[in-house]
């Protein structure tokens, strides 16, 4: 939420090129018309989530880069939301929540989630490197407990994008017939 209010100020203005060109991409129906080409992009983008919270877990400073990461996500929601609403109204702005944002909400929850066990491995490898060392055992179990909790996430995601595959198709259905 840090990053979506700069992101919608940013985009407010309607007036950019790129900003028109993720609406015309974000308010095309036709990617969401059919389940497997709605479930294939929302699992791709759910995995390079999952995998930039994973790596960040594995960085020194991962806690700041969680930070980042998720703030210039918001900020790109934000200004994604801000164009759509600029060059569609607001039906393109409920359509957008619904068939965009709604599923990539829960990928939000599963990614945070997922990022409290990347803290904790970030916060071994600070004091390993920076403090002296990390007590005997702790790097390895938070390494296992990241590795796992990640598998969990992306079958989780997996679930939620099939769903949200689902309410895609079913929301353009109701839009368009």
């Amino acid at each position: 939420m840090a990053g979506y209010l700069p992101g919608i100020l940013a985009g407010r203005s309607g007036q950019s090129e790129l900003g028109q060109q993720l609406a015309a991409y974000y308010m095309d129906t036709a990617r969401f018309s059919a389940w497997s080409q709605a479930f294939s992009s929302q699992l791709a983008a759910a995995f390079l989530q999952l995998l930039t919270v994973a790596l960040c877990g594995f960085c020194v400073f991962g806690g700041a880069f969680l930070v980042l990461s998720f703030a210039v996500r918001g900020a790109f929601l934000g200004f994604c939301a801000a164009n759509v609403l600029f060059c569609g109204g607001p039906r393109a702005l409920l359509c957008h929540w619904l068939l965009d944002c709604l599923p990539n909400l829960a990928v939000l929850f599963v990614c945070l989630w997922l990022a409290c066990y990347g803290v904790r491995l970030s916060n071994g490898l600070f004091q390993s490197v920076f403090l002296g060392g990390a007590p005997r055992g702790q790097l390895a179990a938070a390494v296992r407990r990241l590795l796992v909790r990640s598998g969990m996430a992306l079958l989780l995601c997996g679930l939620f994008c099939a769903l949200g595959a689902g309410l895609n198709v079913l929301v353009v259905g109701l839009l368009t017939g």
